[in-house]
């Protein structure tokens, strides 16, 4: 396998070298032409759907970071008993597995797995545009129902 030189920017070529340290050079070279075409889907639809729900995921990723943080402040403010920190334990919980949903909705669309001579196939990034659509949608409904959720359970929490 042919290595590909790592940049000549200071600071940053030990650490580029460590991402791509598996990457050859043609794999470089495909990369950088996918860029240049926009991507390797080559559709200027399907380019925007993807931004769209990153900056969706992204937002909402927001949100659930900020519930998380406000919980974690709550939770030695409102919990009296054991079952009240269960409760905000819990809710962080499912909070966490909503970020990790986010998350992937971010992820990388490149992978060496998948390409065919250097591409994504077209049937891959339909697969993972339905994918992060319905992962997003699935995010961002359980926010929704949790952050009601523990809007209507904190003021029973300060009173119980």
């Amino acid at each position: 396998m042919t290595k590909h030189p790592a940049p000549d920017r200071d600071g940053i070529s030990a650490i580029y070298a460590a991402l791509t340290n598996k990457w050859d050079a043609q794999t470089v070279a495909a990369f950088a032409r996918s860029i240049e075409n926009g991507d390797d889907a080559g559709n200027a639809e399907t380019i925007a759907a993807f931004q769209v729900i990153d900056a969706k995921a992204s937002g909402l990723l927001t949100h659930v970071s900020m519930m998380i943080a406000g919980l974690g402040i709550c939770a030695p403010l409102l919990a009296q008993h054991r079952y009240e920190e269960v409760l905000i334990v819990a809710e962080i919980a499912v909070y966490l597995v909503i970020a990790v949903g986010c998350l992937r909705c971010l992820s990388v669309l490149h992978s060496r797995r998948r390409t065919i001579g250097g591409k994504l196939s077209r049937e891959h990034v339909q697969r993972e545009l339905i994918f992060r659509h319905e992962l997003y949608r699935l995010c961002i409904n359980s926010s929704i129902v949790l952050t009601i959720f523990v809007f209507l359970s904190l003021p029973f929490l300060l009173w119980w």
